[in-house]
């Protein structure tokens, strides 16, 4: 990709020699040399020109909008699960009283048993409302990412657009879910529980393997997710291989944002005022850098030469021939005025000498005839 330059001057040195210079920066001048530096500069571009922040600060919105409906619908579903399982209702209601003693364990094993006794309602209600906000949410998800690709917005058939939209919630929930899911395994004391179990705990290395393997496994786990927002999301046709590519930027990404929530989260619920008011805010700033980072993503796919390659340049715009029509004629030169001034004053001289000329030698004619 060939990097810009700045227009070459024009300039005049103390003898008066003008001179011409094409001037670059020290940016131009590396992005000359390095063909990554300029693609990423090219995808920052593109990012600041869509509106990448405004856009990003839009789709937390709905994606916590979303949280709410979506948590009840969890509710539900696992009060179904225990009302068909008394004895693991049980157990949890054992477990909170011991947990929470006195009229919080009450309050608590209350909320549990109206939950389960109103699940059929509550899932009514959490999957309509999942479904509104969760259509709104991946609807400006895609509109970000083609956004990026300066593409349409919205889709041609309502229908059909809805149908895509909610065929991609049910998709990149469970695969976000699993995502973070193998995180939280590979970074939790569950791995390390299944170790000592099957008495591997005592292998030399052991556990520096098995956090290699798990962070393998995640980063595969994202790159699936950013692949399939990349390569499916953007309302356009997007080259595989500038997909692939961006997949695995977005991965890592993804995984050191993953490391990030993980440790934020852990801080922030050991003291009282992080636990009351950290979560919340806590999920917004995350899911802000988040969707950065995957409309970051986005840009840079779209800023690649096999995307550029595509890119239909416009038609230029009809050319307007005017034909301009005097009402006058043009005026003429001074010295040409001047020219037919003189032509002018000959000609009336010798007209006039003429006529002298022809009297006088009428006259005289006339005097030799009397004699």
């Amino acid at each position: 990709m060939a990097a810009s330059t700045e227009a070459t001057t024009t300039g005049t040195d103390d003898n008066g020699d003008s001179s011409a210079a094409e001037k670059q920066s020290a940016v131009e001048k590396f992005r000359a040399k390095w063909p990554w530096l300029d693609h990423v500069m090219h995808m920052n571009d593109r990012y600041g020109e869509q509106g990448g922040n405004y856009y990003a600060a839009g789709i937390t919105y709905f994606s916590v909008l979303s949280i709410f409906p979506l948590i009840m619908l969890v509710v539900a579903v696992v009060a179904m699960v225990l009302a068909g399982n008394e004895d693991l209702l049980n157990d949890i209601i054992d477990d909170i009283k011991d947990s929470a003693s006195g009229d919080l364990g009450d309050t608590l094993t209350d909320i549990l048993n109206t939950a389960i006794g109103q699940r059929g309602s509550i899932f009514g209600i959490g999957l309509v409302l999942t479904l509104w906000t969760g259509l709104g949410w991946i609807g400006n998800l895609r509109a970000g990412i083609s956004a990026m690709w300066k593409a349409d917005l919205t889709s041609d058939n309502f229908i059909k657009g809805k149908i895509s939209d909610l065929i991609a919630l049910i998709g990149l929930l469970l695969a976000l879910g699993v995502a973070f899911a193998v995180t939280a395994i590979g970074s939790g004391g569950f791995t390390w529980t299944i170790i000592e179990t099957l008495n591997l705990d005592n292998i030399t290395g052991i556990r520096v393997f098995v956090w290699i393997i798990a962070l393998l496994i995640a980063l595969v786990a994202n790159w699936v997710v950013m692949f399939w927002m990349l390569m499916f999301f953007p309302r356009t046709h997007v080259p595989r291989k500038a997909a692939v590519r961006g997949a695995v930027i977005g991965a890592i990404g993804l995984e050191f944002f993953k490391q990030f929530a993980t440790v934020f989260f852990n801080n922030t619920m050991s003291n009282p005022a992080g636990a009351a008011f950290g979560p919340i805010i806590g999920v917004m700033v995350l899911l802000y850098l988040l969707w950065r980072i995957t409309l970051y993503c986005s840009a840079w796919v779209a800023t690649s030469p096999e995307a550029l390659a595509e890119v239909i340049p416009d038609a230029p715009a009809p050319a307007v021939i005017q034909i301009r029509r005097d009402s006058h004629p043009p005026a003429q030169s001074e010295q040409n005025i001047r020219q037919a001034g003189l032509v002018g004053a000959g000609a009336a001289m010798g007209v006039l000498l003429g006529g002298i000329v022809m009297k006088t030698g009428s006259a005289i004619g006339g005097l030799f005839s009397r004699k």
